[in-house]
């Protein structure tokens, strides 16, 4: 992990996104903000930041437009998008399902990390946020990115921010009996250590992430699209996302030494935007594939990944039958 973090390079793809429509979620600040101004550059046409604070969306499209000087060939607009409420998710996927006409790809980078636990929609907010809206989002806009792929026969994408601290995660935290919901479980203020919670968090969005590739995989025949998901870590980068927490002296000093800008590990979106076929299903760090920890490969990895996945679809059909379906008649 250290090794690539520190010796690892990220890489522009040479592409003209001319005719493209793209979602980048968390695009005001950090990763997404830097990813939209590379997709701009790339001359995308359509670029729909997706911002909690539409506010800060805004002064962000204002940057993007001033530093790239896409006006004329790049059509900026900012959308709500709150994870942190499972409405404005329900919303964002039904503004994009019904105003869009095509949908090319979904760069699913918005997420939080927190030193102190909070309830949000009756989940440990790091569930909700970073693994349960995260989830309902793409599957909200799954409709239009398969419409999208079949009608101009073309691969269409779903990247998620997945993170190289997934490997820290706390995996005995997610014993839970068969019979008892993991979100629930892991809701419990008593069993959760929150200051491993976002590693965990992202630790299950790995799995999540596996799951839902292959759900897809099996509906591709019958249903003639080509929806591309891949799985990215973007680096260790100095961004807002960690804000929330202290940084001691070593850890100041270690990125001091082997940190990124969010510039440069915002390139390893636009590389797994474009990555194709090949990258369906698979994790891609420095702009390569890698290999995920030991706990995900393992059989009990496959076995806990099949009760969260099992768990976050009966919890998704809860909030919207609708939307849990999109993926039922992909698989």
């Amino acid at each position: 992990m250290l090794t690539g973090q520190a010796f690892g390079t990220t890489r522009l793809p040479d592409i003209d996104l001319t005719g493209k429509t793209v979602i980048v979620t968390g695009a005001n600040t950090g990763l997404g903000f830097e990813c939209a101004k590379h997709l701009a550059r790339l001359k995308v046409s359509h670029l729909i930041l997706a911002c909690r604070d539409a506010g800060k969306g805004q002064a962000a499209k204002a940057a993007i437009v001033v530093e790239t000087a896409c006006e004329g060939h790049t059509n900026i607009d900012v959308w709500e998008l709150n994870l942190a409420n499972y409405r404005s998710t329900l919303a964002f996927g039904e503004r994009v399902r019904s105003q869009l006409l095509r949908l090319d790809a979904i760069i699913a980078n918005a997420g939080m990390e927190l030193q102190e636990f909070r309830m949000v929609e009756d989940l440990e907010m790091h569930l909700t946020v970073n693994v349960v809206s995260t989830f309902l989002c793409a599957l909200a806009v799954l409709p239009l990115l398969k419409r999208t792929s079949k009608d101009n026969s073309v691969e269409t994408t779903i990247t998620f921010a997945g993170s190289m601290y997934h490997i820290f995660g706390p995996d005995n935290e997610l014993e839970v009996p068969e019979n008892r919901d993991i979100f629930d479980a892991l809701s419990d203020q008593k069993r959760t250590d929150v200051i491993w919670r976002y590693a965990l968090s992202k630790l299950m969005v790995h799995q999540c992430f596996h799951a839902f590739a292959a759900c897809l995989s099996r509906g591709e025949v019958e249903n003639g699209s080509r929806v591309i998901v891949n799985l990215v870590n973007p680096g260790w980068c100095g961004t807002e996302l960690s804000r929330a927490k202290p940084h001691p002296l070593g850890e100041r000093i270690s990125f001091a030494l082997l940190g990124w800008t969010a510039e440069k590990g915002s390139r390893t979106y636009v590389h797994a935007m474009v990555a194709g076929k090949e990258s369906h299903g698979r994790y891609l760090s420095e702009c390569q594939f890698k290999v995920e920890s030991a706990f995900v490969q393992s059989q009990r990895g496959q076995r806990i990944q099949k009760k969260i996945w099992d768990d976050l679809v009966r919890r998704i059909r809860k909030v919207s039958p609708e939307v849990a379906g999109f993926i039922e008649m992909g698989s």
